[in-house]
């Protein structure tokens, strides 16, 4: 059965031509510098998206949800981005995943990285700097897994990444039959080989169509119930702890529960947030 409905998933760093952080916080970031800085790498990401937009309605998707979810919550440019296709953005959420529901066929991403320490991933992280690692259920995870796991439990499948080689490799390790298209070979934390904006931006609208055809193949990817979720910081903390958690040791702290929606959520906002029906 064609699939009619896609939600993507974007982020920064993993978008061709960008090899440093987001200016944004740094001392200089409402400088001239900072504004320049920034506004090349939304326009970077901005190609990107519309290219995954056009390869989608290329075949056949007919409603498309595009979470602009780098921490910043204003990172896409709204004016350039394609007819057709909804934005969710802002500060402030109320929860991760902006606008995601089960009527959605399938989960693509966009501008992705890989997880935290992974050798040469450029720009490599899992949410924070300050985090060494996020784990579910005892395994590793990135933002591209938590995402993932978080739509799985609404029944949508992951079946597209688009990013830095490291985090193309990633997701093939964790979804057999995924389809990648990486537009950057990381060679360390801000340095990578890139295509041209044009060819990744060809290569996304290529791939993600073959994303498409093969979507029915790829299952929904969930956490298996009771859901344990540890984050380990690199330093020591936090000196407090939220609702639900418990302290591990001096660097980690885990939650349990029914599901990832529910713990993630606890673990993120501090709060439970309802799971869309």
């Amino acid at each position: 059965m064609p699939i009619k409905s896609a939600y993507i998933m974007t982020d920064l760093e993993g978008v061709a031509g960008i090899d440093d952080w987001d200016p944004r916080s740094r001392d200089y970031g409402a400088s001239a510098k900072g504004v320049y800085e920034r506004s090349e790498m939304q326009r970077l990401l901005t190609g990107e998206v519309n290219a995954a937009v056009e390869g989608l309605q290329a075949a056949g998707i007919e409603e498309v949800l595009v979470n602009d979810a780098h921490g910043a919550g204003r990172t896409i440019l709204p004016e350039q981005l394609l007819p057709g296709a909804r934005i969710a953005r802002g500060t402030d959420r109320p929860s991760w995943l902006l606008g995601v529901t089960p009527r959605f066929s399938a989960l693509f991403q966009v501008g992705m990285h890989a997880m935290s320490d992974t050798p040469n991933g450029c720009l490599c992280h899992t949410m924070s700097g300050s985090i060494k690692a996020y784990r579910v259920n005892g395994r590793d995870v990135g933002e591209m897994e938590l995402a993932a796991y978080l739509a799985g439990e609404l029944g949508v499948p992951w079946v597209f990444t688009a990013g830095d080689l490291h985090a193309c490799r990633e997701a093939e390790a964790w979804v057999p039959g995924i389809v990648t298209a990486a537009v950057k070979e990381g060679l360390g934390r801000n340095c990578a080989i890139h295509l041209a904006p044009v060819d990744a931006r060809k290569l996304i609208k290529e791939r993600i169509q073959q994303a498409v055809a093969h979507a029915h193949e790829v299952r929904p990817l969930v956490a298996e119930a009771p859901v344990t979720m540890e984050i380990e910081h690199r330093e020591p903390g936090p000196a407090t702890l939220g609702p639900g958690a418990e302290r591990v040791n001096a660097f980690t702290v885990r939650w349990t529960g029914p599901s990832l929606w529910h713990i993630f959520h606890l673990a993120t906002y501090g709060r439970e947030v309802p799971r869309p029906r």
